[in-house]
């Protein structure tokens, strides 16, 4: 695998220090192995292939969970937007041509039922095993 850009790694570390509220309650809750003994990381720079381009891509998920090949997403209205609902649905192309598997939740769903959301993060991953 070839070394992350510098550009990729600032981009990764700003989202990490700046991350929304429903991000930050998700990550309490899977952090340091709390959730079923998964391993996630925030914000982690994830290399996918572009055959059309022949380029190296780089994709910042909100959430990987590596060994399960789970990308977890959290959506505010700003994804409501078409420029910004297209660019999610070309990135999630891109990861799931890479053989992960894109989760999404809106915010308010991890605001308001954040037990339902553990659960199925969890159903998904118990599947794969």
């Amino acid at each position: 695998m070839k070394a992350i850009p510098d550009i990729i790694k600032i981009a990764s570390r700003e989202l990490r220090k700046n991350m929304t509220e429903s991000e930050k309650n998700l990550w309490e809750e899977i952090k340091a192995r709390k959730l079923n003994w998964l391993k996630f990381w925030r914000q982690s720079p994830t290399y996918v292939f572009t055959e059309d381009s022949w380029l190296d891509r780089y994709i910042i998920p909100d959430f990987l969970c590596s060994e399960y090949k789970l990308i977890i997403e959290l959506d505010w209205s700003i994804h409501n937007k078409e420029k910004v609902y297209l660019l999610d649905r070309e990135k999630e192309r891109l990861l799931q041509n890479s053989w992960y598997q894109v989760i999404r939740f809106t915010n308010q769903e991890v605001l308001e039922k954040l037990e339902s959301v553990l659960q199925k993060i969890s159903i998904l991953c118990s599947c794969k095993e």
